[in-house]
């Protein structure tokens, strides 16, 4: 059965912050305006059942119950998630904005697709569609989050995220994800309600304050004039790119035909809590990330020397990042932007997430899948789901360079 036709949608909740009585504003920082217009971050956790004879009643009675009341209680942690960026005229930058009454769509679905088949290392993409929850979003105003749980009777669900990368970095929408799953784990059952003295750990309490990122040198301002001028004057459109066209994805070896760049840019985030000055909290929330950027002779990378010499480049770009590396940000835009010219490769997700460690109450899940990658020719890193010290890599290619990826891939593997 097609992925279009294979989904119910039972209901859709909105989901409010408790006690949420006035309004808040949550500034945005150089790190935020960077992503402003880029694609969402859509990411999918599939959870098996670990009992065959969980039935669909117990799902819409118990587990769709304790994830709607869990992740209430956990938006009381996070009340800006529940509002929509913003860009007034009055307003030299875009904002988000919580109103008393803004709340995050919750999704309950159920699907007749192949669970197993979804939740495999070789899924196609159109497949998962469906299971991406989408924002709201217009020229004046955008969401910030949307989440779906889709049933797949006797086998198990999916909880889909959608976020705004101008809202959150990839660690802080983790942080997020933990939280809710800690306190849906710690929800009774019965009761519905959180066990006696739940209290959040420390490293899942959110740290708002934007004044620890400090901007002496008018970074927001450059961004800022950017988006502005981006197709035509006074641009304050939080219109989305669906994906970033300019970027051409083959990788390099998996092109047939010759080369016809030169060079090949290779893109990585780099967190930059512990690397301001000084220092902001680990749970520093929002984006503290910013891209790096390698070029490489695409030569280079085709010989037999290939994996070591990009390895050296990208080993030569980390030992000089620093505080200092903030100076040149304001350059970076255009730096990208030269980049998407050529050949581009780009990475997403860390090993560092621990994503295969989520448990809502349910088990941990066995396929974490950051879906949208297609949407900005990415692939993803993860920590192995077998705790084995190993990473998992995610990547989407059409049919023809994604079995040349593998046999090349197979290959290089073997030649160890």
């Amino acid at each position: 059965m097609s992925s279009s036709t294979s989904l119910k949608v039972h209901c859709v909740y909105s989901v409010a912050p408790p006690d949420a009585t006035t309004a808040t504003t949550l500034s945005l920082t150089f790190f935020d305006i960077f992503y402003l217009r880029l694609p969402v971050v859509e990411r999918l956790f599939f959870y098996e059942f670990s009992n065959p004879t969980t039935t669909t009643t117990s799902f819409f009675d118990v587990i769709v119950p304790n994830l709607k009341h869990s992740l209430q209680l956990t938006l009381k942690h996070f009340v800006p998630l529940a509002g929509n960026i913003t860009w007034p005229l009055e307003s030299s930058k875009p904002f988000i904005n919580y109103v008393p009454g803004d709340t995050v769509p919750f999704t309950v679905a159920e699907s007749q697709a192949d669970f197993n088949h979804l939740s495999s290392n070789l899924c196609e993409v159109d497949d998962c569609e469906n299971l991406r929850p989408r924002l709201n979003i217009s020229h004046e105003q955008a969401s910030v989050l949307a989440l779906q749980v889709t049933l797949f009777p006797n086998l198990g669900f999916c909880i889909g995220i959608t976020t705004h990368h101008a809202a959150v970095d990839g660690k802080s929408s983790t942080m997020f994800f933990k939280t809710w799953a800690y306190i849906c784990s710690k929800v009774d059952p019965l009761t519905k309600l959180p066990l006696p003295c739940l209290s959040l750990r420390e490293d899942l309490i959110p740290f708002f304050d934007r004044s620890v990122v400090s901007d002496a040198t008018g970074i927001t301002e450059t961004y800022v004039d950017s988006w502005l001028n981006y197709e035509g004057p006074n641009n304050r459109s939080l219109k989305l790119w669906y994906s970033i066209t300019e970027v051409k994805t083959e990788l390099v070896k998996v092109k047939v035909e010759k080369p016809n760049a030169d060079k090949v840019a290779f893109i990585f985030g780099v967190d930059y809590r512990s690397r301001l000055d000084p220092p902001i909290l680990p749970t520093y929330f929002g984006n503290c990330v910013l891209p790096q950027l390698i070029i490489a002779e695409t030569n280079k990378l085709l010989g037999n020397d290939g994996f070591i010499n990009a390895l050296e480049r990208t080993v030569d770009v980390l030992s000089k990042i620093d505080d200092e590396m903030l100076n040149e940000a304001k350059n970076w835009q255009s730096k990208i932007q030269s980049a998407m010219g050529g050949r581009l490769l780009y990475v997403a997700g860390s090993p560092r997430f621990e994503v295969y460690g989520i448990d809502f109450g349910w088990g941990r899940p066995i396929k974490v899948d950051v879906s949208s990658v297609d949407k900005v020719g990415a692939f993803f890193l993860s920590k192995s789901k077998k705790n084995d010290g190993g990473v998992e890599i995610g990547l989407a290619l059409n049919k023809g360079q994604m079995e040349a990826f593998v046999a090349l891939f197979d290959q290089e593997i073997e030649s160890f």
